[in-house]
């Protein structure tokens, strides 16, 4: 029978059940009888999914994707010349890309103690 090292991922015969140790890595791998439940196991509690079995409690559906990170609106104003709405910056005065006016935003600069 060939087996997987679930260490290191090489590819190894064995002759059946039993406790192998990778010829790569050395790390030990348990090989089972298929289809034979793991020990210590109910055989009626083992579900499985995809052919693997699942961990004690869990329903067998997959979780929820996660929710998307919502970003902090980008602050915007409103051009008073010609109407244009853009993005803008932490910055007391803005050029219009639209119409080049100087545009005030209402946000007072911070002094730089220079």
């Amino acid at each position: 029978m060939r087996v997987r090292c679930g260490a290191c991922r090489t590819q190894f015969e064995v002759a059946g059940a039993g406790r192998f140790a990778c010829p790569v890595c050395g790390s030990i791998n348990v090989v089972r009888n298929a289809g034979a439940p793991p020990p210590n196991a109910d055989p009626a509690s083992t579900a499985t999914l995809g052919g693997y079995p699942t961990a004690p409690g869990a329903t067998g559906a997959a979780p929820p994707p996660p929710q998307p990170r919502q970003e902090p609106p980008m602050p915007r104003i409103e051009c008073p010349e010609c109407g244009f709405n853009f993005i803008i910056g932490n910055v007391a005065t803005v050029t219009c890309p639209n119409c080049s006016a100087e545009v005030s935003t209402g946000i007072e600069e911070e002094d730089d103690g220079a």
